[in-house]
């Protein structure tokens, strides 16, 4: 009750290790989509119009690293997908790579349409053995069916997405401490500029946005900036899921319209506190 379900619309419905039931609902139809029928400035504007921002907690525009990411001219730009959640009782994101891994992948197949990339990684917490286990079946089942891999769906574009797990440093949540963890460094943040969207992984372009950013971007390009707008709230579109826990009646995951009062969260949803 009184919660929109958009990122984890599918969790707990279909089976997470299925590709032909993620296929039966629709899914990589917006992949398609952004691949044959639209191009990289098309998928670039589209989420840019959305207002979607960055859910991993500092909201920028998602919209605008996709772009600069998009114009900057390399042999090599990469695609980074931050799962990286050490937050003490959230547990979004390893929902969503749990029960829709498939979804997070095609945010990222076609965030590699729209800039240009042809590796993307996903940074996950070697304290979710499950999720990094499904993503890794995922992207099997994905090169299976050529839609990843070389010349993918008889087109040029070559994808090829990677999975690095993190030893659980909190720090390696932040993107330059992340980037500096897969290369095989201390984690550790660094000073900007230069910007990771200019020089990130391996020196190069990179794209960096959380799970929960990636797994909007289908919905969006099937059903239009203004479907997402129409979500949430002025500069603020879309919804965010939350993790209730805590001395609070219904524990869990949530999901609701951004701009939703935490007394509609912690009373309506969660029932109020224990007692």
């Amino acid at each position: 009750k009184k919660q929109t379900r958009v990122v984890l619309e599918h969790c707990g419905h279909i089976d997470a290790d299925s590709i032909k039931e993620y296929i039966a609902i629709g899914g990589y139809t917006a992949f398609e989509k952004a691949l044959f029928d639209m191009s990289g400035d098309d998928v670039v504007k589209t989420v840019k119009d959305s207002g979607l921002r960055g859910r991993g907690g500092a909201g920028f525009p998602a919209g605008i690293k996709w772009e600069t990411v998009r114009k900057l001219e390399s042999d090599q730009k990469y695609v980074l997908c931050n799962g990286d959640e050490g937050d003490p009782g959230a547990f979004m994101d390893r929902s969503i790579m749990e029960g829709d891994p498939h979804r997070v992948l095609e945010g990222m197949l076609i965030a590699g349409v729209a800039t240009g990339a042809a590796d993307g990684y996903i940074y996950v917490r070697a304290e979710y053995p499950m999720a990094v286990a499904r993503l890794k079946n995922a992207i099997k089942q994905a090169e299976e069916l050529g839609l990843l891999g070389d010349n993918i769906l008889g087109t040029d574009f070559s994808f090829h997405i990677h999975i690095n797990r993190g030893a659980g440093a909190f720090v390696c949540g932040e993107e330059s401490a992340l980037i500096a963890s897969i290369e095989g460094e201390r984690g550790f943040p660094r000073v900007r500029p230069p910007l990771t969207v200019v020089k990130g992984l391996f020196g190069k372009p990179t794209l960096p946005n959380n799970v929960e950013t990636y797994a909007n971007v289908p919905q969006i390009i099937i059903r239009g900036a203004d479907w997402f707008k129409a979500l949430g709230c002025p500069n603020n579109a879309g919804t965010k899921a939350f993790a209730l826990t805590g001395n609070i009646e219904n524990t869990g995951l949530i999901e609701v319209p951004m701009g939703t009062p935490l007394r509609e969260v912690i009373y309506d949803i969660g029932g109020g506190c224990r007692g």
